[in-house]
Parts: C-alpha cells; sequence; structure tokens
C-alpha cells in the first residue's frame, strides 16, 4: 500500500508539469508584414512590444506576442492595437490577437492596408560588444 502511495504521487507530479506547463513563450519582437495595396508595396518590419510603428496611415502598437516552444507546432500569437490616422481624429481600428499560421482568422478590415503578423521572437535589446582591443606597440 505504501508503494501505491509513493507511485500515485510521483505520478501525480510528474502530470502536473506536463498538464500544467505553458506551451508559450514570451516574446519582446513581432515581425509584421503589411500591404499598401493601392502601390502595391510590401514592408517587412519588427517592432519591440511597448512601441508603435507607423506603415501609412496606421499607428499598430505591440501589447504582447508569444510563440510555441520548440517541441510543438511552430506558432506566434500577438495581441496588437492599430489607430487609423487617415482623419483628424484618430481611432482604433482593430484590437486583439493576430494568428501567424491563420492571418485570415483575426483579421484588420480596411480597404487600403492588409497587415499580417510573420513571427514572434524573443531577442536581446543590449547588444554585446566585442571585448578584444587591438592594441598595436
Amino acid at each position: 500500500m505504501y508503494f501505491k502511495k509513493i507511485f500515485f504521487s510521483l505520478f501525480l507530479v510528474v502530470l502536473s508539469k506536463n498538464v500544467f506547463a505553458s506551451p508559450w513563450i514570451e516574446g519582446n519582437k513581432l515581425v509584421i508584414q503589411g500591404l499598401d495595396k493601392i502601390t502595391a508595396r510590401i514592408e517587412t518590419f519588427e517592432v519591440f512590444v511597448g512601441q508603435n510603428h507607423k506603415f501609412g496611415v496606421l499607428d499598430i502598437f505591440v501589447e504582447r506576442c508569444v510563440f510555441s516552444k520548440p517541441i510543438f507546432k511552430p506558432e506566434s500569437l500577438a495581441f496588437i492595437r492599430i489607430n487609423d490616422n487617415s482623419d483628424r481624429f484618430s481611432e482604433v481600428k482593430f484590437k486583439g490577437w493576430m494568428f501567424a499560421s491563420s492571418p485570415a482568422l483575426n483579421a484588420l478590415e480596411n480597404s487600403v492596408y492588409d497587415l499580417s503578423i510573420l513571427a514572434c521572437k524573443n531577442v536581446n535589446t543590449v547588444s554585446k560588444k566585442s571585448s578584444f582591443v587591438n592594441v598595436e606597440e
């Protein structure tokens, strides 16, 4: 009976780590592709989480981005807010989650611009400079 309790306890610990572990990793940079339908211009740009990026008359603000762990099917999600500044007043045209694998699932509805997310990344914001100094004698 004692071994059954130990086995059952270990089973629950292993199960809880697998079931309750999040399959998502927080990212800090989002790769977005924008299409201007009038000029047929495609632009790929990167936006850090918490920053704005201007694409035409749209202001894109990335609130959060997550991506799946390498052991799962590749997927990136982003919670973004898009303001349209074409009029005198700026209005929110889109606020919600966008999916990299299914761009049409929750898309921006705009007659001039199409936006889709490509990937969410986790990159260091501090660039590492070489500490090697070349001293000539």
